[in-house]
Formats: C-alpha cells, sequence, structure tokens
C-alpha cells in the first residue's frame, strides 16, 4: 500500500524540482547578459588612450542583446532589458522572462506560465 503513494510523491518531488529549475535558469540568463556586458563592452580606445577600463554603452547593449539571443530567450521577453553602467566597470541587467511550467500545467487549474524577475551585476577584474 505505501509503495505506490511513495512513487507518486518522488514523481511529484521530481516534477517540481524540474519546473523550478526552468525558473532558476531563466534567472541565471540575466548573469550570463551581464558578464558579457562587461567582457565584450570594452572601450577599446580609452584602453588604448591610457584611459584605463571604462564601458562603451553601444558594445555594452550590444553584449546584452546578443547573450539573449544565444540562449534563445528573446521570444521569452516580457520586457526590453534594463540595462545600467553603475561605475566605468560595473553593468548591472534587469531582465523579465516568461517561463513555461513543464509539469505544474498538468494539473488542473495549474499555472501554464510564470514572470520571472533577474537582477545581476558584474564587475570587470582588470588587475
Amino acid at each position: 500500500m505505501l509503495m505506490p503513494a511513495a512513487v507518486l510523491i518522488v514523481l511529484l518531488l521530481g516534477a517540481i524540482a524540474v519546473d523550478l529549475t526552468v525558473i532558476h535558469l531563466h534567472q541565471r540568463a540575466a548573469g550570463s547578459a551581464a558578464n558579457d556586458a562587461v567582457t565584450y563592452g570594452l572601450d577599446q580606445s580609452a584602453l588604448r588612450r591610457g584611459d584605463g577600463y571604462r564601458l562603451d554603452p553601444d558594445r555594452v547593449h550590444q553584449a546584452v542583446t546578443e547573450s539573449i539571443e544565444s540562449q534563445g530567450l528573446t521570444d521569452d521577453l516580457a520586457a526590453p532589458p534594463q540595462i545600467s553602467i553603475t561605475a566605468p566597470d560595473t553593468v548591472t541587467v534587469t531582465l523579465d522572462l516568461h517561463a513555461d511550467y513543464i509539469f505544474a500545467r498538468a494539473l488542473p487549474h495549474g499555472p501554464r506560465t510564470t514572470t520571472v524577475h533577474a537582477t545581476a551585476s558584474a564587475t570587470a577584474d582588470h588587475r
């Protein structure tokens, strides 16, 4: 009697873990985009002039856009990415993404999607 109940509980917990992993992966997209922005957003002409490490806003925006596209999340954007350069070497990226549940939608009246809000900052290590 207890074995079918135990199997059902294990399946239910596995389904919850998979759905939460989908949300977590969408949240990590902001961190990845911020890291790409601080890496590829370097203003190379300022560095060559001797002005030190500075971020070029155009390159930063391009890097965030390309990062989102390369992760296949362009269609999941709920709003345009918010990008702010908070210091000459620091970028903060905020993303609002739609995430589709995999198993929760099978439940009666279960949610089909959720909106994931993720914010990440990256600072260049230019020692």
